[in-house]
């Protein structure tokens, strides 16, 4: 902001939104994660975690309350362009995990088995016991959600099921152009695997290190300064000092190896690590619903119904949804009709009032 006559004089910097920018906003996914109902601590904690792997497109101070009802929540989604729900509840027994798709559904319920909050995840590490939350979104793998298989028993899922499954949680996350981006600017992975009628769920933060290098040369070159040699003759004499700890020093990643062009343009050799950082679910799938929480149910894993009984149940709801059409359609007839009739005494009254005077 330069200084004009005394005065700071404010000047717009940042670029104005475009309507492709707001194209691109609208088309992005976005998730509101939520709980419903009495649930424990842990599970408050786990959807705060959810919140830091949905980040940055969700909403990480979402206000609820047990008198905000689902129609409100769907009011906000249309407004705000949120095109997910993530929920979590709790019964005595267990707890469940609903991804919903707004505003018609459908609805994937899935049982939790297994979890792990952050920080007992980060807990349990050697190093690694930190982690900041990235404004970046999360590299999408999926593993086991294409792969075709016969189940004899009618209560666990088809492939047919597992691959809605695995087609939700794809359009829960942004596409990503491989041609341009930056493979240094993704900072997180999030795991999605499916295996033996489970669905594993892993969070990961990618860190990138230079291969083949002396921890010590690693730590000068991150840090920009020359070390305190006072003490040694020569650079030489500070390498070697410790040679018998020179190659346990060395980064030997099993992990795949990049080559990246740095600032000044020149091509490294980079090894990927990967650091778990929670949360971890591991999940079971328990029904599928075409509507938002509601609707006809493609699959359940408890209740098995035969094909006539689907049926039966979709006419009934067919008639229902006919009952309430009608019954709008007489509503608004006779509004129209009151009103009518409104409007035909207030014109009366008008004339007599004419006719007095």
């Amino acid at each position: 902001m330069p200084k004009v006559g005394g005065r700071r004089k404010k000047t717009r910097t940042h670029k104005e939104a475009t309507e492709e920018d707001l194209d691109l906003i609208g088309q992005t996914p976005k998730a509101f994660i939520l709980k419903r109902g009495k649930v424990s601590s842990t599970i408050r904690q786990l959807v705060d975690d959810y919140r830091d792997v949905m980040y940055p497109f969700t909403s990480m101070n979402l206000q609820e309350s047990d008198k905000t009802k689902m129609k409100d929540y769907i009011k906000a989604a249309g407004y705000y362009l949120v095109s997910h729900m993530i929920i979590m509840t709790q019964t005595n027994k267990n707890s469940y995990i609903r991804f919903i798709q707004n505003p018609r559904g459908p609805t994937f319920t899935f049982r939790v088995l297994k979890y792990a909050n952050r920080n007992e995840v980060l807990n349990a590490q050697r190093k690694f016991k930190s982690f900041s939350r990235v404004f970046s979104p999360p590299l999408l793998v999926m593993n086991g959600f294409q792969t075709e298989f016969q189940s004899d028993d009618p209560k666990k899922p088809t492939s047919d099921h597992i691959k809605l499954v695995g087609n939700m949680i794809q359009s829960m996350f942004p596409a990503i152009n491989v041609q341009n981006t930056n493979p240094k600017t993704q900072k997180r992975v999030i795991l999605f695997s499916y295996k033996n009628d489970k669905i594993y769920i892993r969070h990961y933060y990618i860190s990138f290190n230079l291969k083949g290098i002396n921890k010590k040369i690693k730590k000068i070159i991150k840090a920009n300064k020359l070390p305190n040699l006072s003490n040694y003759n020569n650079f030489s004499d500070f390498l070697q000092n410790n040679h018998q700890m020179f190659a346990s020093d060395t980064e030997q990643s099993d992990l795949e190896e990049l080559e990246i062009e740095n600032k000044q343009h020149k091509k490294q050799q980079m090894s990927i690590r990967l650091h778990e950082v929670g949360p971890r679910l591991e999940l079971k799938l328990y029904k599928i619903e075409e509507g938002f929480m509601q609707g006809n149910v493609v699959y359940n894993r408890v209740v098995t119904k035969t094909n006539k009984a689907v049926e039966k149940l979709r006419k009934i709801k067919r008639r229902k949804m006919l009952l309430k059409h009608k019954r709008r359609e007489e509503q608004e007839q006779n509004l129209q009709k009151k009103t009518k009739k409104q409007d035909i005494e207030e014109f009366d009254n008008v004339n007599k009032k004419v006719k007095q005077q």
